[in-house]
């Protein structure tokens, strides 16, 4: 029996929970930038009632199906970009991981999914 660590699997299912991070962290990326906000203050929150996401709120993709795509606090509707850029950012992850296996380029493959993930974010027309 191999190693788990070796199974196609594994590193799927690692890669794609690493990839659905850094898609949620792209999203506050072309979010806040295009706005001239701090990419790291303040935390996480509602646009429309300012209210801080709690941590159960800050999963990638599952929070957004737990609620409904919507606000915990104040119901405001919260586009469905967020989770489809995770998704996808977590599959093109997962699908580096198998290809590379935990080797050393696999950071840099990360960091360029991140890199043309946000890059492609920013550039879809946004509401005012």
């Amino acid at each position: 029996m191999p190693p788990p660590f070796d199974s196609a699997w594994f590193l799927f299912v690692l890669g794609c929970l690493i990839g659905a991070v850094l898609g949620s962290f792209g999203t506050v990326l072309a979010y806040r930038i295009p706005r001239g906000e701090s990419i790291v203050i303040p935390r996480s929150h509602c646009p429309l009632c300012g209210t801080f996401l709690t941590a159960r709120e800050l999963v990638p993709i599952f929070s957004w199906l737990l609620y409904k795509g919507r606000c915990r606090t104040c119901a405001a509707p919260i586009s469905c970009r967020y989770p489809l850029i995770e998704g996808i950012t977590a599959l093109a992850c997962g699908f580096a991981t198998l290809r590379l296996g935990l080797s050393a380029a696999l950071p840099f493959a990360y960091v360029g999914i991140l890199a043309l993930v946000a890059a492609a974010t920013l550039s879809l027309p946004r509401k005012a």
